[in-house]
Order: C-alpha cells, then structure tokens, then sequence
C-alpha cells in the first residue's frame, strides 16, 4: 500500500505592518473547524490543546515546540505528552485575568515565539480550546510585531481561526491595555511600563486639547528540551 502524501501547509501572508484598518474576511468555516488548528502567520499554528494527543497531526504539521497557556486549575488535564522532538512550555496565567497584570506574560510569550520564529522552528499555540487565552496571546504578539491595534490584531487572527474570541471583560481589555503600552514604546523607542503608558498618553491627549483652537471640540478620553523536558514559565 502506498503512503499517503500530506499536503504541505500553505501559510498566510503575516500582517503588514501596522496595518490599519483588518477587514473581517472570514474563512470558510464549520463547527467541527474549532477542534483543529489552523496556521495564522508563517510556523505559528493557533489551536485547541487536544491536538498533543494527536500525534499524527504533529508530525504532519511538523510542529516542535507547543507554547500552552493554562490557569492553575488547568494544570491537571493540560500537561506534557509524551511526543519525541517536541518541547513543551506551559505558562500558567491568573484564572482571574480581569483583576490580574497580564502584560508581563504577554511579553514572555512574544519572546518565545521570536525565538522560535527565527529559529525556523513551527510553534502550536494553545490552550483548553484555543479560542480564548491562546487567541489573544496571539493577538498580543502581533500587536508587537507588526504594530496592529488590538482590534485589527484580533481580526487578523479571526480571519484565519474565526472561532478565536477574547473574553470581553477579561483579555479583550488586556489587549487594549496592551495596545497603549505598544504605542507609546514605539513612540519612545524603549521599553515602558504599563504605568508610563497611560501617562504618556495622557500627556498626549493633554497636547493634543492644548493645540486646539478655542471653542472647538474636545477629544472623549477614550520548556525547554524534547519531550522529557519542560518548563512552567512565571513572571
């Protein structure tokens, strides 16, 4: 019996830079899509964490590297598989995302996907199911990246894993956040705390009602090593 023959992965084409605005195109799509993985940018897959249990997928995909984010209630079911040239990194965020500082594991994500990247290596990200945590880690990394405002970078990864959706009062806020600490590090050309962020925009929109002319109207304030290693990364 002859081998199947998989077909390579076609890949997208990443954003262009600060691309603005990202029209919603969605893909042709089905229930059932939610459950696999679907590439967003060039070697980063974005998916449910089930597809570990699947080695056929990894190896077809030619994934080495599984970024996954987790709660600490996750910790139990959402664990390293035994999968031979594959690493493991699990990152455990605040299940309480809403009162929590999310932007420093935003930042260590961005980093390990970097790395990966320029490595040549292909990276699943994910978490339980892929639609939220997973999604908008994703996002934050294009945010850096390619300079997308939160909701072009959302939009870009819908347009490719239209089931991807951050939580309204929880990520979708974080990213908003996070879009003026991009901003205004892109604007000094350093790196800036979330603190410093507000107030530089504060200062700027301060600038800005200050520049204009009387009487007109004012802006509204709007692990690491094959697959018997792993690390648990905090911040």
């Amino acid at each position: 019996m002859e081998a199947v023959q998989h077909q390579p992965i076609q890949w997208p084409e990443p954003p262009v830079v600060g691309t603005n605005p990202v029209y919603l195109c969605p893909p042709i799509w089905s229930h059932e899509d939610r459950y696999n993985g679907q590439p967003i940018i060039p070697n980063v897959i974005l998916g449910p964490y089930h597809l570990v249990r699947k080695p056929e997928f990894i190896q077809e995909s030619q994934i080495s590297y599984v970024i996954c984010i987790r709660d600490p209630s996750e910790r139990l079911f959402l664990r390293e598989m035994p999968l031979p040239g594959v690493e493991f990194c699990f990152l455990d965020v605040p299940a309480d995302v809403n009162k929590s500082n999310i932007i420093p594991y935003f930042n260590q994500v961005n980093q390990l996907l970097s790395q990966a990247i320029e490595q040549g290596r292909i990276t699943l990200l994910c978490c339980s199911d892929g639609i939220d945590k997973s999604a908008s880690f994703m996002s934050a990394f294009l945010m850096s990246a390619y300079e997308l405002t939160a909701p072009n970078a959302i939009t870009f990864v819908q347009n490719r894993r239209y089931c991807a959706t951050p939580s309204p009062q929880g990520y979708r806020i974080k990213l908003l956040e996070y879009e003026l600490l991009c901003s205004a590090q892109k604007s000094t050309g350093g790196a800036m705390s979330p603190g410093e962020a507000k107030s530089s925009r504060r200062r700027e929109d301060d600038e800005m009602v200050e520049d204009l002319a009387p009487g007109a109207a004012r802006p509204i304030a709007t692990a690491v090593g094959a697959a018997s290693k792993r690390r648990t990364l905090r911040p």
